[in-house]
């Protein structure tokens, strides 16, 4: 018996070992991007820059750079060109954008669209929801941009706290167990290109659930307070299926659905918009300024 577990232990620590040195020299494991406390604000570390790896084989490798708002994008959000439409968009990692490369970002390909007539920055932060969203537009973007567009879904709408704004003190301190995740390629490999974690918590789940039905969001569990803070300069964007548009119906804000003109919408093993996808947003974003500000076009 002791024998028998001594080549299972050998065997368990020689494939990993294989695999630390297999995802090093071909460069395949992923890592998280750095958090920083930026006005009390759990945002990215300003000047962060690197080269994000996703899937099993290395099928994504995006370039991101961490503006000095805490933001990925190529532009501070400091100043304004006043000679063209200024444009805010607003949502979570679908905005954020780390899929594509940042010289790819839905902002660049819409100011490209429309030979340069836009000045777009994108406030995307993973995991930020509408409470997130309404305190951006409030402290960030009220008064100063044209047009603000809100990439919302039904999970959104519905939460009451903030995930990333007035959360800079929630980053948690480094430990052992981190260092030790941060300096082994196999581990981030298995967690982030694998996303094993995820695949956990959605097993663990579905177990939770299994003899629950799952509650139909109604207009009672929308965030009205949230919601409220929004002014006429604002537009939702929404996928089909994602969310329900008589949620917001009552807020009398104008709805842009974001349609796949260009397929597929995303790599496949992810859910977040490749290039096709940031190419349908933008052109959602253009088609709908294009109708009421004829000078776009």
């Amino acid at each position: 018996m002791k024998k028998f577990l001594l080549i299972i232990f050998v065997t368990v620590f020689a494939y990993l070992f294989l695999l630390e040195i297999t995802t090093r020299v071909f460069d395949l494991s992923g890592h998280t991007l750095p958090e920083y406390n930026l006005n009390n604000n759990k945002l990215l570390r300003p000047g962060a820059e690197g080269v994000l790896v996703q899937g099993g084989m290395r099928e994504v490798a995006s370039h991101y750079k961490i503006n000095q708002q805490g933001f990925n994008s190529l532009k501070n959000y400091t100043t304004l060109d006043e000679n063209k439409i200024s444009i805010a968009i607003i949502g979570d990692s679908y905005i954020q954008g780390l899929q594509v490369d940042v010289e790819n970002s839905i902002g660049r390909i819409l100011e490209a669209e429309t030979l340069d007539k836009v000045e777009v920055h994108e406030y995307g932060r993973a995991g930020m929801n509408i409470v997130d969203y309404s305190l951006i537009f409030t402290q960030s973007i009220k008064n100063r941009y044209y047009y603000t567009f809100i990439l919302a879904t039904n999970k959104d709408i519905v939460l009451k706290k903030a995930s990333s704004m007035g959360k800079g003190n929630k980053i948690p301190n480094s430990s052992l167990m981190r260092e030790i995740y941060n300096l082994s390629s196999f581990i981030r490999y298995l967690n982030i290109n694998h996303k094993l974690s995820v695949k956990l918590k959605k097993t663990l789940s579905f177990f939770e659930r299994s003899d629950k039905q799952q509650k139909k969001i109604t207009a009672i569990d929308v965030n009205l307070q949230a919601l409220k803070k929004f002014d006429t300069t604002c537009v939702f964007l929404y996928e089909k299926e994602r969310l329900d548009t008589t949620l917001i119906v009552p807020f009398k804000l104008p709805i842009v659905e974001v349609k796949p003109i260009y397929t597929p919408i995303n790599h496949g093993f992810d859910s977040h918009w490749n290039l096709n996808g940031r190419r349908n947003c933008a052109l959602a974003i253009q088609n709908y300024i294009e109708k009421i500000n004829p000078k776009v076009k």
